[in-house]
């Protein structure tokens, strides 16, 4: 029972359980719970099944005239796999367990935790419970081999590194994600400028001939380092003026959405929300706001980010087995961007505004 203790030991964490708490849900005495555990008292019958159909295992030592071994004449192969997280009734042969290792259960705990950003106890609890998975234990406890290491057999056969014990189906968890999409929305809308214009060309030559009078300032005041402050501070509103020149030239559809609220990252709250159609990015290549960190310190920069550059955003919510629900957000980049022709220089619209004039907009484009 020792291998079996420490399974069963793992899945009370996963169910956030402690003996006492399991044995006063299974009307059993602590007491009695804990030989069982321990191996060192065989449950009768009634209180086995107990156990067995509540932890989703079945301990051989408690059913012997349940379980059999089918060995072939290396003794392995033909061995009957229990994985501990699978209700004993979704029994394995080893071989068909193999088989699953290499086609449809391609996905570990430690790739789901890397994909979602969340802790080991986290996937356990939210993602495991709804996901077949097949579990391979490596036979140790306390560092010792007691028992067959699955997961390096498993290894072997399959020639790649087993990270992980728990592997689970890629299409279990992939479907999971989809069915658990709380809301698909984007606030905001990345366009460039000369969309705002009436004369994209004369606007283009406009402000040419501002990046013109930048590069000869800019490189006087590289030769003479000692010029006056009011030099540099020339060079600062020159640059304003030529961000902000293409308002001298707004045709009406411009002028008009300049007047709505535009929005602003101090305050992204106050922009609305609006549901768009998923895009077809693979579920590897969301983004957590955890991934800016390295120039975002907290998530609520890096929800900002996202906001001034017109990414979507992707809310999960999950439910673990108690009815708890949790969200996760993730962001994919716009599958729509819109590039300059004529003048690098953008202007954040929302989205509403930008769904209200974008037939416009681009049929004068």
């Amino acid at each position: 029972m020792l291998e079996q203790n420490e399974n069963i030991k793992e899945i009370l964490r996963e169910k956030n359980l402690t003996q006492k708490q399991l044995a006063a849900k299974l009307g059993l005495s602590e007491c009695s719970l804990s030989r069982y555990l321990k191996g060192s008292r065989i449950p009768q019958n009634e209180d086995a099944h107990k156990i067995a159909d509540f932890l989703g295992i079945y301990p051989k030592e408690w059913f012997t005239d349940s379980v059999t071994i089918k060995e072939d004449k290396n003794g392995v192969a033909g061995a009957i796999l229990k994985p501990s997280r699978q209700s004993w009734e979704q029994i394995r042969t080893w071989p068909e367990a193999i088989k699953a290792l290499g086609t449809t259960h391609t996905i570990s705990v430690q790739d789901i935790c890397q994909i979602l950003h969340a802790p080991r106890n986290w996937v356990n609890r939210y993602i495991l419970p709804h996901v077949d998975k097949i579990y391979l234990p490596d036979g140790k406890r306390a560092g010792k081999e007691v028992n067959t290491n699955w997961k390096e057999v498993a290894a072997i056969q399959l020639g790649k590194d087993m990270q992980d014990s728990t592997w689970c189906s890629k299409d279990d968890f992939d479907n999971l994600i989809m069915g658990s999409i709380h809301s698909v929305t984007k606030q905001t809308k990345l366009i460039p400028v000369e969309l705002l214009v009436q004369d994209k060309k004369a606007f283009a030559e406009e402000y040419r001939l501002y990046t013109e009078r930048i590069e000869d300032l800019a490189e006087t005041l590289n030769q003479e380092p000692e010029s006056p402050l009011s030099r540099y501070a020339e060079l600062s509103d020159l640059k304003k003026q030529q961000a902000t020149c293409y308002r001298r030239q707004l045709s009406n559809e411009g002028r008009q959405i300049l007047r709505t609220n535009m929005p602003s990252a101090a305050n992204p709250d106050a922009t609305k929300s609006i549901p768009v159609r998923l895009p077809s990015v693979p579920i590897e290549k969301w983004i957590s706001p955890e991934d800016m960190r390295d120039f975002a310190e907290t998530e609520e920069n890096g929800h900002r980010y996202f906001f001034k550059n017109g990414y979507i955003r992707i809310i999960l919510s999950f439910i673990d087995p108690n009815g708890n629900s949790v969200k996760k957000n993730f962001y994919v980049a716009d599958s729509e961007t819109l590039y300059h022709k004529y003048v690098e220089e953008y202007v954040l619209i929302s989205e509403e505004v930008w769904q209200t004039y974008a037939i416009r907009l681009m049929s004068r484009r």
